[in-house]
């Protein structure tokens, strides 16, 4: 799972993402990505903690990367 800020028009919002399948869908139905929205969902996937994208005057920064697995609650 990543955190992902976008920011737009001086709006950021952040937006969890389990997958780059997830994220794809993201871009495409939600940002209005119409031409390689797979390559640019990769590339921001891959991104180090505090990098960023920026890509049709959307700007993609990771706040933070955690493995699935973590956010699994044991309940003991």
């Amino acid at each position: 799972m990543i955190r992902i800020n976008i920011t737009t028009d001086n709006t950021r919002k952040t937006k969890s993402f389990l997958d780059v399948e997830e994220l794809d869908s993201y871009l495409i139905n939600d940002c209005g990505f119409m031409w390689d929205s797979f390559g640019v969902a990769n590339k921001i996937w891959h991104l180090n903690v505090g990098s960023k994208l920026d890509c049709d005057g959307f700007r993609f920064s990771i706040q933070s990367k955690q493995r699935s697995g973590n956010i699994l609650m044991n309940g003991k």
